[in-house]
């Protein structure tokens, strides 16, 4: 009598196994997967890591510092965290990325210079990893991760062997994450309402595909409404502008 339910539950798992492998290998499944659109907005935030990063480099390069150049673009790496995000928010958000990287590199080089054992390093480094990842969750920072920062102060533990390489590693890092941070945040100069645009873009796109043919999700429509609606309400500046924007999505206002 315990034969039968089990033969069913594999028939049911194979049959499964074998659904999600022919989605995989559908035809379909790589247009979509490979497919461009307007609303995802992901070449300009690469593009800026990739000359914020290119920035350092070659200042690195004519100044000849190889080796502090590679740290700074890990400064620069600052750029790549917190993507999409309405520019005064962003401004907040990379902020507590720069001063992380810096404390990270300085813990780094402290523990180069001093030479702290492997051991006492790796204990050192993945509790400070850990703290690098509660705090960005705390401020919701999406991006890379916390293995930036790891990788930024092995780099540092590698170079530094004198209280002045100390000196100068924190320097370069804070040059790079200088040089991401203004990267980053110049869009806000000519075009201060991106994020809120493509926030836009996309909850239409959510809403338009309730009619598609597709999976109907409405809870990430209503999800797509709420964070357009937010991101267009911190993005507007002034008054006069916070008031179009609300009345734009109906934001209800107090």
């Amino acid at each position: 009598m315990s034969a039968s339910p089990t033969l069913t539950t594999r028939t049911g798992h194979l049959r499964r196994t074998g659904d999600a492998l022919a989605h995989a290998t559908s035809a379909d499944a790589w247009r979509g997967a490979l497919e461009v659109r307007a609303a995802d907005a992901t070449v300009a935030p690469a593009l800026r890591v990739g000359i914020a990063a290119a920035l350092t480099l070659v200042a690195g390069g004519l100044l000849g510092q190889p080796a502090l150049a590679g740290i700074a673009a890990l400064g620069a790496l600052t750029a790549a965290f917190a993507r999409h995000e309405p520019f005064p928010r962003l401004a907040v958000k990379l902020t507590v990325v720069a001063v992380s990287l810096v404390s990270f590199v300085a813990l780094g080089a402290v523990v180069g210079a001093t030479g702290v054992t492997t051991g006492w390093q790796i204990a050192l480094l993945s509790a400070a990893a850990g703290i690098a990842s509660l705090v960005l969750g705390a401020f919701r920072i999406t991006g890379p991760g916390a293995v930036i920062f790891v990788f930024a102060a092995m780099a540092a533990v590698g170079y530094a062997s004198t209280t002045a390489d100390l000196t100068a590693v924190t320097l370069a890092v804070l040059a790079g994450a200088l040089a991401g941070w203004t990267i980053a945040l110049a869009p806000a100069a000519f075009l201060p309402m991106g994020a809120a645009r493509l926030a836009t873009a996309r909850a239409l796109a959510a809403v338009a595909g309730l009619d598609g043919p597709g999976p109907r999700d409405p809870r990430a429509v209503r999800g797509a409404l709420a964070h357009a609606r937010e991101v267009v309400a911190v993005s507007a500046r002034g008054g006069h502008r916070t008031a179009h924007a609300q009345a734009a999505l109906c934001v209800p206002t107090r």
